[in-house]
């Protein structure tokens, strides 16, 4: 069973994933709701995989996982309500899969599998 690191500050969402996790996933889900909070949480845990929103209080995601891979190398998931504001080429070698919101659980649990199998 893998550990999943969600870094999330939106109460609705963090239970969304942990439905998705836990209904569709033979996964464990920690949760963190600031960029601060999931250092703490990715040394702690070891996870084998970092799901993060791009828009937290203290920082943005895509720092945030370039941070969590120095602290314990793991593929990660970019989370976003803004699809427009992204593009593929600014997560190049940092991130292996790119999520828009809302989000449908049984994709969201599809790319989760793909990535952690190394597929994107």
């Amino acid at each position: 069973m893998t550990t999943i690191l969600y870094v999330e500050d939106h109460p609705p969402a963090r239970l969304l994933m942990q439905a998705i996790v836990s209904d569709l996933l033979p996964h464990n889900l920690v949760w963190a709701s600031t960029g601060a909070a999931a250092r703490v949480q990715a040394v702690a845990y070891q996870p084998g995989l970092y799901i993060v929103d791009l828009d937290l209080p203290d920082t943005d995601g895509l720092t945030l996982a370039r941070a969590l891979r120095e602290l314990h190398p793991a593929p990660v998931i970019l989370v976003s309500a803004y699809a427009e504001a992204v593009k593929p080429e600014q997560f190049a070698g940092i991130v292996q899969a790119y999520l828009a919101k809302p989000l449908d659980p049984e994709y969201v649990a599809e790319v989760i599998l793909h990535t952690l199998a190394g597929r994107k």
